[in-house]
């Protein structure tokens, strides 16, 4: 009987915390969802990874082609993980025309990617279609507790765009050029390697051109330069990889946009070996938005 005096306050605790959880947790959610841009309706929608996230400005989207426009792009999201997140946003905005996917040459190159990258989208465990997805990656101890403890939702990345969003700094500006001499280890090491091109991976992006197709809607195939030395590496399967994303652009209403030759020689424009900086976002924007001009709605 003793112990039954404490029960109260265990009870009270319990309730304490899962308030807690749930008033935190709808804070987090916010920031995330004015970040991505899912609290509001966007003609155009840029999906991608880093190269997204630094590459592409979408506020200067919006003045140039006087649309509105998101950008759903998480560091290190693979072909896998974009499926998931156009049908999420189309699922959450169909109003959009427009799906920008960022591509390049290691697109198909698992190597080196985080085979955890769908917790990143846990914290929209609560969404029916990326339920679904989560079920599928993640284990069963991580979605019971992700269910139950809604904070736990969040990790380092998505927890900073969350803020990011409270905070309306939706754009990222890397200032810096980049210094070549710092990653010649780096190129060493990676000139050993060949750019391998997963199967799985390639009928991803098909299975994605196919739903957004199917949703009556266009896709632009971006290719957002990477430095030219990176290019050197295992030209052959480049090569093959650059000819998958032209012979995808066959097809009605999906288009390829390829920046690669007009930019990645232009080492004035990059933050480091695989990302634009500031000034290299902004130009790369611009002639985003005049190619875009020239696709009839």
């Amino acid at each position: 009987m003793k112990n039954l005096k404490f029960l109260p306050r265990i009870l009270v605790t319990i309730i304490i915390f899962f308030a807690a959880d749930f008033l935190i947790f709808n804070m987090f959610s916010l920031g995330i969802s004015k970040y991505f841009g899912f609290n509001k309706k966007s003609d155009i929608i840029c999906i991608g990874h880093s190269h997204t996230v630094l590459g592409i400005d979408a506020a200067l989207l919006e003045q140039e082609l006087n649309k509105t426009a998101s950008k759903y792009a998480l560091a290190g999201a693979n072909a896998m993980d974009r499926y998931w997140m156009v049908k999420h946003y189309l699922e959450i905005n169909p109003d959009v025309k427009i799906v920008l996917y960022d591509v390049d040459n290691r697109l198909f190159d698992s190597e080196g990617l985080s085979s955890a990258s769908y917790s990143l989208f846990l914290p929209f465990i609560d969404n029916q279609m990326m339920k679904i997805y989560l079920k599928e990656q993640a284990s069963y101890e991580e979605y019971l507790v992700s269910t139950f403890i809604k904070t736990a939702r969040f990790r380092d990345q998505t927890l900073n765009i969350s803020l990011r969003g409270l905070l309306n700094k939706n754009e990222s500006k890397k200032l810096t050029q980049v210094n070549i001499d710092n990653y010649k280890t780096y190129l060493e090491s990676e000139r050993s390697k060949k750019v391998n091109i997963d199967d799985d991976s390639v009928d991803y992006l098909k299975k994605t051109i196919e739903y957004v197709l199917a949703k009556g809607k266009k896709i632009v195939l971006v290719n957002i330069p990477v430095i030219d030395i990176l290019n050197e590496i295992d030209e052959e399967n480049q090569i093959k990889a650059h000819m998958i994303f032209q012979e995808m652009a066959l097809t009605k209403d999906v288009f390829f946009f390829d920046y690669e030759n007009d930019y990645a020689d232009k080492h004035e424009i990059f933050f480091d070996l695989r990302h634009l900086n500031e000034k290299g976002k902004q130009l790369l924007t611009l002639r985003l938005a005049k190619d875009l001009k020239n696709i009839n709605e």
